[in-house]
């Protein structure tokens, strides 16, 4: 199996074509798994420890209300991410790894491609609280309830070339979404930006991959 390893840490909206499907996948078919290494980017003013931690295979992440963000001077929100480093501008790429939402999360992007031209992310999944726990696109089409305590696995495949991202929850395809426009892109995850006054989540089995067929 390709491996990853860890290196030093260094909005208008297009509609969505929307595609209401819930059909069972399986979303890495045909795709090639590609190894990856990452950085972890962390509140500046804390030791990396009081934010994240690697165990077992799981990457825990966790914020405060009253977090910095990255680095000293910035003006976004908390974060404690996984930042892949497979920057790409073309092809097709896709994400895949199992979240495990911890109660009480909200107003966090759990999951990002980074990189449009309307707006900094072609796409965010991320946690509010109503109905134990809502997955939506940014505030808008909701992808799941009930997602708090549990594990869920998530692929998001994004076609550079077209423009186009392919979100699926648990092996079924929640929806496809314009990608808000050509620019350099990678993958995130872990916890960025908090309504309430605790977010986390655990993250195991992230894979990259490439160059596969897209919404199937």
């Amino acid at each position: 199996m390709p491996g990853c390893k860890k290196t030093s840490t260094s909005t208008a909206e297009r509609k969505p074509n929307d595609r209401p499907i819930h059909t069972e996948a399986n979303p890495t078919s045909g795709w090639t798994q590609t190894s990856y290494t990452y950085g972890i980017q962390t509140p500046w003013n804390l030791p990396q420890s009081d934010r994240y931690s690697y165990s077992s295979g799981e990457h825990h992440f966790w914020i405060y209300s009253d977090d910095e963000c990255q680095f000293e001077g910035c003006t976004t929100g908390p974060r404690s991410e996984l930042r892949m480093n497979n920057d790409y501008t073309s092809g097709r790429h896709q994400f895949e790894g199992d979240v495990y939402i911890v109660s009480g999360s909200a107003g966090t992007d759990i999951m990002q491609v980074f990189g449009g031209a309307t707006n900094a992310t072609a796409i965010m999944l991320k946690i509010h609280s109503a109905s134990g726990g809502t997955i939506k696109r940014y505030d808008n089409e909701t992808l799941m309830t009930s997602a708090y305590n549990k594990w869920i696995h998530v692929n998001v495949q994004h076609d550079a070339d077209n423009g186009k991202i392919y979100v699926y929850l648990n092996s079924t395809l929640k929806g496809t979404f314009a990608d808000r426009g050509n620019a350099t892109h990678y993958f995130k995850c872990g916890v960025y930006n908090i309504s309430g006054s605790r977010s986390e989540t655990r993250w195991k089995n992230i894979k990259y991959w490439k160059n596969g067929p897209v919404g199937q």
